[in-house]
């Protein structure tokens, strides 16, 4: 990992949250490149946050950290509007 990729996911994380109901009180990334060259996706990033009581949980898989972060962004951001209309 890269600090590039550690702050773009961190980037994405707070993107996706900014418009969260409640009080946000964890949040665990974690980013993995796999060194196994016959995988279509080796990169994954996963997001856990613990927000009032409620866990929300994403993870994406692709071919490079940087869309594995994107695709993150877009997965916990839908999680995050789940979370307001409930």
């Amino acid at each position: 990992m890269t600090d590039t990729d550690r702050n773009e996911a961190e980037r994405a994380v707070r993107a996706a949250l900014s418009d969260i109901p409640g009080d946000i009180d964890t949040v665990q990334v974690t980013l993995t490149l796999l060194a196994d060259p016959s995988l279509p996706r080796p990169a994954l990033a996963q997001a856990l946050v613990a927000v009032d009581g409620h866990r929300l949980r994403a993870q994406a898989a692709a071919p490079a950290l940087p869309e594995a972060i994107d695709l993150l962004r877009n997965r916990l951001s839908l999680r995050v509007s789940y979370l307001r209309a409930s």
